[in-house]
């Protein structure tokens, strides 16, 4: 299945898996909810109806060392998606950000871009400046005060792009440290 296969269809999750561990994690993830390749090696995307019962199976199955962990790596949630080109991405991931700056908890917090494809063509630690500095700006303009940081964060804006689709995803330091397998590179 190409990337193409799931242009268009709704992704809220995206699974890295361990080397060589795709079609085991697609084989086992398929009870949960609909999964896709993406062209990407060993990286699926995917839509849960229930990602917080979701995450919890999956955090019971850690403890009981079920074997679908030697297929996924690690996950990311993603609350809002959308279709880009080179050309518009800051804009169109700046309208996402600027429409989640309200949730974003008041504090510490960070923007992480994990960029698949366009190699050299999207400078991603500038642009992730430049979302965080467009955070700390909505908070200021409503009398909240927050700022960037790295090690003590209460929350994280991560952001997962494909080729020319996106997906961003607001998560709270509790909902990491709750499911270890939730990470953020």
């Amino acid at each position: 299945m190409t990337m193409e296969a799931f242009l268009g269809k709704p992704w809220n999750l995206v699974v890295t898996c361990r080397p060589e561990g795709m079609r085991g994690a697609i084989d086992r993830l398929k009870y949960f909810g609909r999964f896709y390749r993406t062209g990407f090696y060993d990286v699926i995307i995917g839509n849960v109806t229930d990602r917080e019962g979701f995450f919890e199976t999956l955090r019971l199955a850690s403890e009981r060392e079920d074997p679908i962990w030697r297929y996924i790596a690690r996950m990311v949630p993603v609350d809002r998606t959308f279709p880009f080109t080179v050309p518009v991405f800051r804009e169109r991931l700046g309208e996402l950000i600027d429409g989640m700056a309200p949730a974003v908890p008041e504090g510490t917090f960070y923007v992480r871009i994990e960029r698949r494809g366009h190699k050299g063509r999207i400078p991603t630690q500038e642009v992730e400046r430049e979302m965080d500095e467009r955070i700390v700006a909505a908070h200021a303009k409503a009398g909240r005060s927050s700022r960037v940081d790295f090690k003590e964060y209460r929350s994280v804006i991560a952001v997962e792009t494909f080729r020319d689709e996106g997906g961003v995803g607001l998560i709270l330091r509790e909902t990491l440290e709750r499911y270890p397998f939730l990470r953020v590179p």
